[in-house]
């Protein structure tokens, strides 16, 4: 009786059909080198006997209730996957060749039921996401390398490392250590033609001959199995300036020494206020808090054309003309928009919630001479909150239609929330091992992100995507928890 009893289950067990609808596919994308997560619905995963994670048709990943394993003939996975009790399954460092259908084959008592999710892995055009990292400040005399140090002292061989410039994120050097193929170099743009060099050991980038024009933020981004490592640099080049050999060049021979005296302390002025104009003003904010350029000039007269310019190519952003403000706040694909504020006494600017994006180098003119530089400097806001109290995370923005929120966690960016576009379906997920299950809850008018009931494995960094036509902002939050006392 036993034997049949164990035979009729096993019977069940491979005919059975589990209500899952098998012709569903969930389309996911990914920028390479990042980490994407597949979720299947936990009500078709509960109970199971056993996991099969399919890529195309070998399996790739299973687990048995007890643990996982990770067959060893599927060599492009081989150090990449994670696979949990849930059922999720978490692929990181990604490249285009990982794109393609991916299958679960859930086993249970009850029957099996399949899935199926398609991902696209794919280069973005847009900016590195340089994380909670600090800034790093380079400055350089013109004709002299520079060397951004990433600060990895050796390579284990798995990397990705990508390297972009400027507001628009463009890509200069990517080297794909894995394939063991060439770094390659974008001989497009003549600005860094034949003057870069990737270090193959530490990833770091050398710029020979340096110009002016190489001026600017720099981005990096290296992707390994195991993290993913941000860095960013605001470089700055400067023309060299009069030689004490110059300066004595142009006296004439004969001239009185009170001549000589008074021409090289006309020229020594000349020289400082130049350099005093070249050297930029660091401003440091954070996310939220308004941050003000102070012009340094006491009052402006009514005939004078006031500009601020941003990012490396000098875009226009605001300007005071005949006692008249404007804003431009469609460059940048539209960052400052509601968000610049001119002192209309000292020319003044005032950024309002300003965001990471808002970091980098600015300019104050009058009358279409440059009188101060900025580098402005933006970091996540970092908060300290109490174990079991609750906790919101807010957008400070309105939401657009067609708008698209992701909140996300920890440093493999593991999606916790989200508000689809045009749809506005809300969505929360329980995260890394479960530990946001029924915490969340998101606000459909700003996407703001309330944690309730706050525990120890909810600190650390958490980030926020606004996905909008043409745009994406990002904010960056990093919570601290910290023990309630017992009168609390």
């Amino acid at each position: 009786m036993k034997s049949t009893l164990n035979f009729f289950e096993v019977l069940i067990l491979m005919c059975g059909v589990f209500g899952a609808d098998e012709d569903e596919v969930k389309s996911m994308s990914v920028m390479e080198g990042d980490s994407v997560t597949l979720n299947p619905d936990p009500a078709q995963i509960q109970g199971f006997i056993l996991i099969l994670w399919r890529f195309g048709d070998p399996v790739i990943a299973q687990i048995n209730g007890i643990e996982a394993s990770y067959p060893r003939h599927t060599e492009i996975f081989i150090g990449r996957l994670q696979l949990d009790q849930t059922g999720f399954l978490t692929i990181n460092n990604m490249r285009i060749k990982h794109s393609g259908l991916y299958k679960i084959e859930v086993i249970q008592r009850t029957g099996t039921s399949n899935m199926k999710f398609t991902v696209t892995v794919y280069e973005s055009p847009s900016a590195v996401d340089a994380g909670v990292t600090e800034m790093k400040l380079m400055s350089v005399k013109e004709g002299d390398p520079v060397i951004l140090q990433t600060g990895v002292p050796q390579l284990t061989g798995d990397e990705l490392i990508v390297w972009r410039f400027g507001d628009e994120g463009k890509l200069i050097a990517k080297h794909d250590i894995e394939a063991k193929s060439p770094p390659l170099y974008d001989d497009t743009d003549e600005r860094f033609r034949d003057r870069l060099k990737l270090n193959d050991q530490t990833g770091s980038l050398t710029i020979t001959n340096t110009r002016t024009t190489d001026s600017g933020h720099y981005k990096v981004k290296i992707s390994s199995n195991k993290q993913t490592i941000y860095q960013k640099y605001i470089v700055t080049v400067s023309e060299p300036g009069l030689s004490p050999v110059a300066v004595a060049g142009i006296v004439v021979a004969g001239i009185a020494v009170v001549v000589l005296l008074a021409t090289a302390a006309a020229v020594g002025l000349i020289y400082h206020r130049r350099m005093i104009a070249e050297i930029p003003e660091t401003v440091s904010g954070v996310e939220g808090e308004d941050v003000e350029l102070k012009t340094g000039v006491t009052k402006i007269h009514t005939s004078d054309l006031i500009e601020w310019k941003g990012g490396n190519k000098d875009n226009l952003i605001a300007q005071i003309k005949e006692g008249t403000t404007t804003s431009y706040e469609d460059v940048f694909y539209g960052v400052f928009r509601d968000r610049l504020k001119l002192d209309m006494k000292t020319g003044s600017l005032t950024i309002k919630n300003p965001r990471i994006e808002h970091t980098g180098p600015y300019k104050f003119l009058i009358n279409e001479k440059c009188k101060k530089r900025f580098i402005v400097y933006i970091k996540g806001k970092t908060l300290t909150v109490k174990e079991n109290y609750s906790d919101t995370l807010e957008t400070k923005t309105e939401i657009q239609t067609g708008d698209e929120i992701r909140w996300m966690f920890g440093d493999k960016d593991a999606l916790i929330a989200e508000i689809k576009g045009e749809t506005r379906e809300m969505t929360t997920y329980d995260g890394p091992d479960g530990r946001f299950r029924d915490r969340l809850e998101l606000d459909m008018a700003n996407g703001s992100l309330t944690i309730k009931n706050i525990t120890a494995d909810h600190a650390g960094l958490y980030k926020l995507l606004i996905l909008s036509s043409g745009s994406t902002l990002c904010s960056k939050f990093f919570i601290y928890v910290g023990e309630s006392t017992a009168s609390e």
